[in-house]
């Protein structure tokens, strides 16, 4: 599906700023059944993000945030709802269409690491690029290039088990940015880490993406880190609202 034909959500917008949209979500529902119950996590639930935009969203644990974050990164689908990123409407995309545009557009990063513990830093790096289809060689260099900007040049070769825990989340962050995302999904990316890591962290993944241009959202319980990013989305009662 082109561009062009994307509705917008709102007030009427210009070709111009439609195509600053990276993602646009409109109507989004997803319930799950729970014996003869049907569970609805999210319920007409609308949002956008543009281009060099980071948006943070909060909400209680159990709100669906974490839900929120895998319909957008296409790895669940909505129960009725368009989910728009960069002009192509996931629900119009055959299996592997999708499977691709998330790999080349999207980059994830998790509260828990799940940096792969036999590899070392930049061998966690590394794959994802290879997977992706880049070079050895190359992908190599854009690993040690990433997290040498990330402070870990001598780090390289250490395996997660000999991290702290603030370096195995920029570890994860380079892994993040290595296929040069468009789009960041961040779910509670310092939650475990202390306050003046999650502090450290936060700055360099701000910096990566204020440098690169990508669009970024991200669940955080943490509202000093949600304070300073562009906006705020407050999940309540499955659908968000606008502080």
């Amino acid at each position: 599906m082109s561009k062009e034909k994307i509705v917008p959500f709102e007030e009427p917008e210009s070709r111009t700023a439609r195509l600053q949209k990276l993602l646009q979500v409109e109507g989004l529902e997803r319930s799950f059944k729970q014996g003869d119950e049907v569970l609805t996590i999210l319920n007409n639930l609308s949002m956008s993000i543009e281009k060099g935009e980071m948006v943070a969203l909060v909400g209680p644990s159990g709100c669906g945030k974490s839900t929120l974050l895998h319909l957008i990164g296409l790895l669940d689908s909505p129960t009725t709802g368009r989910i728009v990123i960069n002009g192509h409407d996931a629900a119009m995309l055959e299996d592997t269409e999708r499977t691709k545009l998330r790999r080349d557009f999207i980059g994830f990063i998790y509260q828990f690491h799940y940096l792969q513990p036999e590899f070392s830093a930049i061998e966690n790096v590394i794959l994802p690029q290879i997977i992706a289809g880049k070079k050895k060689k190359d992908a190599r260099d854009y690993a040690a290039h990433l997290l040498e900007t990330l402070g870990l040049s001598h780090r390289l070769d250490h395996r997660p088990g000999t991290l702290s825990g603030g370096e195995q989340q920029r570890v994860a962050l380079a892994r993040a940015l290595a296929k040069n995302p468009k789009l960041l999904l961040a779910d509670e990316p310092t939650g475990n880490l202390d306050p003046g890591t999650s502090e450290d962290v936060f700055e360099i993944l701000t910096e990566q993406v204020r440098n690169t241009g990508i669009g970024a959202l991200i669940a955080t319980h943490n509202m000093d880190l949600a304070d300073q990013m562009d906006r705020v989305l407050e999940l309540k009662n499955g659908r968000v609202l606008t502080f």
